[in-house]
């Protein structure tokens, strides 16, 4: 594993960590009804590393589903991933399958300045390629998500490998700095941020400037940069509509969604900015509480498949 910044893990997601401390086959998956959930192996040819990958598919599904990758945070898992965002509600009740990959360290390799990452950019393409066949997946409507440094790996991905992906979205996360300097897609491909104002992992903000960040890779644009940049890579308008949404849980949270108009056919971008929200997941209920509240006013999983399903490739 290479040294450096991958290692350093603040205490919210230490805390997440220590919930992974099992061998990936060793995890229990929380049952979902008419959801069979399974670990399944992948070897990439790229690096010769056999990878584990969990997979949550509807009992009684069709031909050429939908599928959602879906990316752990850093030294997460499958199913601790799964369990704390609940994500197997879209199988239950979309009938989507869920892929739920690790990383071979259980840390991706987000930033593209690291020397001597894993190829997971490399790896999760050639996943997705070969889960398309194994399972019967409509290659045209592939989509991704992740969690903290899984939403890192997330917009690593829409750079480097658009055709992959029909859509994508990152939660309390937004886009390394090293990266949006080199990130020059042939395809755009739409993205969604939800992002709490009171995320002390990821601030909602640019930050305090610094080149020797900027540098090692570990510099991030703000919350409304990284939407304001994928909007430009999409073509649509630079200015956001927002949006106030209901709040009816009294949580002390709030959301605002910013919404890019007047894109092209199959572009899109938008950013849910949950006010008082911490570094999580919205709308679940048992996350952890040192990362910050969580919202019940926004579902996460319901308003990204909102957004995944207007776009395909």
């Amino acid at each position: 594993m290479p040294g450096g910044l991958r290692g350093f893990v603040r205490p919210a997601l230490a805390a997440l960590a220590a919930l992974c401390a099992l061998p990936a086959s060793a995890l229990s998956f929380l049952p979902w009804e008419n959801v069979r959930i399974t670990y399944d192996t992948f070897t990439y040819s790229g690096d010769g590393v056999t990878r584990s990958v969990g997979v949550m598919q509807p009992q009684d599904r069709g031909s050429r589903t939908p599928a959602i990758v879906v990316l752990h945070f850093n030294l997460g898992s499958a199913s601790s991933m799964a369990n704390l965002t609940e994500i197997g509600e879209l199988a239950r009740d979309e009938g989507v399958v869920i892929l739920l990959p690790i990383a071979d360290d259980a840390t991706w390799a987000h930033n593209p300045n690291e020397i001597g990452a894993s190829d997971d950019a490399g790896f999760l393409a050639a996943m997705i390629d070969e889960y398309v066949a194994r399972y019967d997946l409509d290659p045209a409507r592939i989509y991704m998500t992740g969690y903290s440094q899984g939403g890192n790996m997330t917009v690593r991905m829409a750079c480097e490998y658009p055709g992959k992906i029909a859509a994508g979205a990152s939660v309390a996360a937004t886009m390394r700095k090293s990266l949006a300097r080199q990130c020059a897609p042939a395809v755009p491909t739409p993205m969604a941020f939800f992002h709490g104002t009171e995320d002390e992992q990821v601030p909602y903000g640019p930050g305090v400037p610094s080149l020797l960040r900027d540098l090692l890779g570990v510099g991030a644009l703000g919350a409304q940069d990284a939407a304001a940049f994928w909007a430009e890579v999409n073509g649509c308008e630079a200015t956001a509509t927002r949006t106030t949404l209901p709040a009816p849980v009294d949580d002390g949270t709030q959301i605002q969604l910013d919404s890019y108009d007047n894109c092209p056919d199959n572009g899109g971008a938008a950013l849910y900015t949950i006010v008082g929200g911490g570094h999580t997941w919205p709308g679940v209920l048992d996350f952890v509480p040192v990362a910050g509240i969580t919202t019940q006013n926004l579902r996460a999983n319901r308003a990204m498949w909102d957004f995944f399903k207007r776009f395909s490739r």
